[in-house]
């Protein structure tokens, strides 16, 4: 952020060196990471003059409701003393303006009543906001207008015109997500004008709503305005977290916020992903989950991507675990009761074991960040798993029963007689099937076209398929069975590609098609858009967000313990007899002392229900 000299407004009596110099004296020299007072004190030091002849006694620090900042100064040659006010030029010209605020000054500058003025001030107000410049308004007491109190009298300086241009990565960081489908709402202190200007700079919609607007709008229409605008400016701190609490418990929509100062802790603490940007102050800090340590949002996109991938690979592995365990238990249950063969339970425990160990390389596997967000929904979860399980079950006692009387295997396999090597034929089978599985499941499309699997699970899978075999082979003197484990690689290949065609249509038919893939970190180039093409894609990104909205009773669960309950049960033989409820990490109810700080439940109170968002 830099003062614009040349585009400086000085007031009657006053030059631009005044307007620096007064705006210098309001600031603290020592505050390196306001980027305001750092760019007034660069501007002073850039024009030559000394601070020796002033002492600044005392400094009112800028609070976002009252928004400005009051320093009282001395002249020390000539001992005169001067109350100088920065901040927004609407509060520095009337502090009454908008609201009166709290502040312990309050003044009206001298010419506030000459209406020509007054619309002098608001046009080149307008004008340098419209050109995508912050304006800070200056204004000078003689003597301590503290002292002074209502025989104060107060000059209009003029105005400091700042430019803050959006860094280079910012449109295309915008653009990645957006691509992403995430949308990106700004929020800012600063003029409409302004933020229209940089909404268009940074390739936002224009579409910027004021915040004394959103404020005063009715409920349903201030949701509504919070839905459809891309931005808001002149906000207060209260109207960021308004922002985004609606956002997230209205509109059920995951939410993030980032910001670096004091004002924006409040969202940060409301969004359930609040980043704290690099140089932030520590309440904003304290107040977030993510700190970048980077300069920009560009590594939020990153995070997105990394996220997405682990909750892939987490997705993945859950799916095939159950799917796995729904194929051993139905396929060696239907086998025993059908037939009367079994398998060894040590060889079903060595199974097991050999499918745990081999699929912890999925935590490094290749998986790739998909557009649309991806939702933690246990009902997907459960179909998915059961289609893998089913499928795969009844292709395996396909095969296993087909293969009880046919004649072409090197060595008879004979389920009624259940020799041991037709429990090995069983096993290996079985290894085969639930280890090759994992490369379907992986897959968010078709399996040959998806991302290449990592090396290290390749590798994890062939080992164990390997150890396997060797086990099948000593355990039933399966030596002389090398063509019947042919036939069973040479099944399971052919089953897994029946099954990876079939999945990609049952995701379609439960709606959870993964969409298309991002193959790259790097950030997506920002076209030129109209606000009509703008418009299109957000409404695009809109349909997107509602088909992403988690149901109210996944976002929401409820618990309800009640005293009434049998001590006969098993329940109730745990029961601390008395009605509580859990929320928060406690435990809270009647004959319960709580924490400090926590309310007494009354006994004769019955609790019904307790709902909190995950």
């Amino acid at each position: 952020m830099s003062i614009i000299n040349e585009s400086i407004y000085a007031a009657d009596g006053f030059t631009n060196e005044d307007v620096i110099k007064f705006g210098f004296l309001c600031s603290n020299a020592d505050k390196k990471d306001d980027p305001i007072d750092k760019a007034i004190v660069t501007a002073f030091a850039a024009t030559g003059y000394s601070r020796e002849d002033w002492e600044q006694t005392e400094i009112i620090g800028f609070n976002p409701s009252v928004k400005r900042v009051v320093s009282v100064v001395k002249h020390t040659p000539t001992g005169k003393m001067f109350t100088i006010a920065k901040g927004l030029p609407a509060k520095i010209l009337d502090t009454a303006a908008g609201a009166v605020d709290d502040h312990e000054l309050q003044w009206k500058c001298q010419r506030v009543n000459d209406k020509k003025f007054v619309e002098q001030v608001k046009k080149v107000d307008t004008g340098l906001s419209t050109s995508g410049y912050k304006t800070i308004a200056i204004a000078v007491c003689e003597g301590n207008a503290r002292e002074l109190g209502d025989d104060s009298v107060w000059r209009f300086a003029g105005l400091l015109p700042m430019l803050d241009p959006p860094r280079h990565d910012t449109p295309d960081t915008i653009e990645s997500l957006q691509h992403a489908n995430i949308s990106v709402k700004m929020i800012t202190g600063d003029h409409a004008n302004v933020g229209i200007e940089t909404a268009r700079l940074i390739g936002l919609g224009t579409n910027i709503v004021a915040g004394e607007t959103m404020r005063n709008a009715q409920s349903e229409t201030k949701n509504n305005i919070i839905w459809e605008s891309d931005g808001f400016a002149a906000v207060l701190p209260s109207d960021k977290r308004e922002v985004v609490m609606t956002l997230r418990n209205h509109f059920g929509l995951v939410t993030g916020m980032t910001g670096d100062g004091v004002n924006d802790a409040p969202a940060l603490s409301a969004a359930q992903v609040g980043i704290a940007v690099d140089g932030a102050t520590d309440a904003a800090k304290n107040a977030a989950d993510l700190i970048l340590s980077e300069p920009g949002l560009s590594p939020i996109y990153g995070a997105v991507l990394e996220s997405r991938r682990i909750f892939a690979r987490i997705k993945a592995y859950v799916i095939y675990r159950v799917a796995a365990s729904v194929v051993l238990v139905s396929s060696l249950s239907i086998i025993i009761f059908v037939t009367g063969c079994s398998v060894g339970s040590l060889y079903v425990i060595i199974l097991a074991l050999l499918n745990d160990v081999s699929m912890i390389p999925v935590a490094y596997d290749n998986a790739k960040a998909t557009t649309k967000p991806q939702l933690p929904k246990a009902r997907s979860l459960v179909y998915q798993s059961a289609f893998y399980g089913v499928v795969q079950a009844f292709l395996t006692i396909m095969f296993i029963f087909s293969t009880d009387y046919d004649k072409h295997l090197f060595q008879d396999i004979d389920l009624h007689q259940c020799t041991p090597q037709t429990s090995a034929f069983i096993w290996l089978h079985l290894v085969f099937c639930t280890e090759l599985m994992i490369f379907s499941v992986r897959a968010p499309g078709f399996m040959l076209f998806s991302s290449m699997p990592s090396w290290k699970l390749v590798v994890s899978v062939i080992c164990t398929c390997g150890i396997g075999i060797i086990i099948a082979m000593f355990s039933a003197d399966f030596w002389s069975a090398g063509e019947n484990v042919g036939w069973v690689l040479l099944f399971n290949v052919a089953s897994l590609i029946v099954v990876d065609i079939l999945k990609v249509q049952f995701r379609y038919f439960i709606n959870e098609e993964p969409g298309e893939t991002i193959d790259t970190d790097e950030l997506r180039k920002a076209p030129k858009r109209t606000e009509t093409e703008k418009k299109v894609k957000k409404d695009m990104r809109y349909v997107v967000h509602n088909e992403s909205i988690m149901p109210k009773e996944d976002r929401e669960h409820v618990v309800e313990v009640s005293r009434k309950r049998s001590r006969s049960s098993l329940a109730g033989f745990f029961d601390i007899g008395t009605e509580f409820v859990l929320n928060d990490g406690f435990v809270r109810g009647a004959g319960i002392t709580p924490r400090v700080g926590l309310a007494t439940i009354p006994e004769s109170g019955r609790v019904k229900q307790l709902s909190s968002p995950y």
